[in-house]
């Protein structure tokens, strides 16, 4: 058993452990024959070098719109999550089958119709636009499983806000919505993971470099006849530097929250 879980262990984390080992390489020891597996110098330039210029740029445009999109996400997800967890809905168990349905289309589906909306409204080529097609995807995963978490808010909690003086709007988000933020937080990094590693849609809805994100900005160190392995890899530990962080100050909420958003209500 020990044995295969380390296995598993070394095939997962075996390509992490390659990328970063490869960043600390010179350029030189990169391209080296045999492959060395453990730095003979150890160089930070490609770290510098990739979280600095147009790469450095990437990383705000990214955390932008991760921000952004998260911050959509949520508002959306928990004002329908209101109606879904309160009773005296009808058709209840049709829009839940209907926002389930929408998670078993392909992206590529419905890529070119949010294009052609974007594009008539104007939000081609900015960050709001691709914060929008990004949100046609993640919203009904958002409201998926906060409403599994809000359901498990007794009614009883809401009513006896009410009846101090709260108006129903106001008792859902100053009562309700506070009790439920584990599982909001875990719907937060959820999102904020789904469009930090986006690429398909930062590609087309995007043409501007000044405004590309980081997945796009990787792309950039692929050449036409040749690859700068040692940015790329650079490039590439810098950009799971954040989400590495974000993981570890909230992964017990991540973990609570998506396991009682998948078991509750």
């Amino acid at each position: 058993m020990y044995a295969g879980a380390l296995a598993l262990a070394a095939f997962v984390l075996g390509p992490f452990v390659w990328m970063l080992l490869t960043a600390l390489k010179t350029p030189r020891e990169v391209f080296s024959r045999p492959p060395t597996w453990w730095p003979r110098e150890v160089t930070l330039g490609n770290l510098r070098d990739a979280a600095t210029g147009e790469f450095g740029r990437s990383l705000l445009n990214s955390a932008l719109v991760c921000a952004g999109t998260t911050v959509l996400c949520l508002a959306l997800a928990l004002l329908a999550c209101y109606t879904l967890t309160r009773p005296g809905l009808r058709g209840r168990s049709g829009m839940l089958g209907a926002i389930l349905v929408s998670q078993l289309l392909p992206h590529a589906v419905l890529l070119v119709p949010i294009y052609r909306m974007a594009g008539d409204l104007g939000l081609l080529n900015t960050r709001t636009g691709l914060m929008v097609a990004m949100l046609a995807f993640n919203l009904p995963v958002g409201i998926w499983l906060l409403r599994g978490y809000l359901s498990a808010v007794p009614i009883e909690v809401e009513e006896a806000a009410r009846m101090d003086g709260l108006s129903q709007f106001r008792a859902y988000w100053t009562v309700v919505v506070p009790l439920s933020v584990p599982g909001i937080m875990a719907v937060a990094v959820f999102v904020f993971f789904t469009a930090w590693q986006d690429f398909i849609f930062a590609m087309v809805f995007l043409t501007d470099p000044d405004l590309g994100t980081t997945p796009l900005a990787l792309l950039g160190f692929v050449g036409k006849h040749s690859v700068n392995w040692g940015l790329l890899m650079g490039a590439s530990t810098v950009m799971m530097i954040p989400v590495l962080l974000l993981f570890a100050a909230v992964q017990r909420h991540l973990v609570g929250g998506l396991a009682a958003g998948a078991v509750k209500g």
